[in-house]
């Protein structure tokens, strides 16, 4: 009996080594090429008047007491990926002898004023905010549709023109924070 068990285990252990060499002539490498393709960023300011017309228009003339200024501002998402926008509006006035004046009156009211569009909120930095992501090839909502200046101009105003200059950013929205608040990378920042 002892005999057989032994020669059991030595016909085991022979099994095994031709069969462990045996694999080893079975083995084979490859080797896979892939190629990554980076998303874009890439946004076009859109400004157009309530009647759908172009009104890139950066200069406002014949300014009066009250009065409203036709003027849709969106941003359009013209890249491939997801984005975070802001905006930032920067104005002068200036009266036709090129003497700037003041964009608040003595009561500290602004002579010209947005109403503000659903969707956007004014942030400490003075940008304007677009709350939703903004997928590809989409549009924002307004920012605003008018710009209105105050009733209580005074007669410095007169013959006035105001230049407008908006400009818009966007970074991404994938792994960039769950909203615009956390979200870093802006241009300048």
């Amino acid at each position: 009996m002892k005999k057989k068990l032994l020669l059991v285990a030595i016909m085991t252990i022979c099994f095994t080594f031709i069969a462990s060499s045996t694999l080893a002539y079975f083995t084979t490498e490859r080797t896979a090429h892939n190629v990554i393709t980076s998303g874009g960023v890439d946004i076009k300011l859109v400004e157009t008047a309530l009647d759908g017309h172009s009104n890139e228009q950066s200069v406002i003339s014949t300014i009066k007491p009250g009065s409203k200024y036709n003027k849709i501002v969106q941003v359009k998402n013209t890249g491939n990926k997801d984005a975070w926008v802001r905006l930032k509006i920067s104005s002068e006035i200036k009266t036709s002898d090129g003497r700037v004046l003041p964009e608040k009156n003595e009561n500290a009211y602004s002579i010209l004023d947005f109403e503000l569009e659903n969707a956007w909120t004014l942030g400490a930095d003075g940008y304007y905010y677009y709350q939703n992501p903004l997928p590809a090839d989409e549009s924002t909502s307004n920012l605003f549709e008018h710009a209105s200046f105050s009733k209580t101009m005074g007669n410095e105003y007169q013959n006035a023109n105001v230049s407008l200059k908006i400009s818009a950013q966007a970074v991404q929205t994938a792994n960039n924070g769950p909203s615009i608040s956390d979200a870093t990378g802006w241009p300048g920042d």
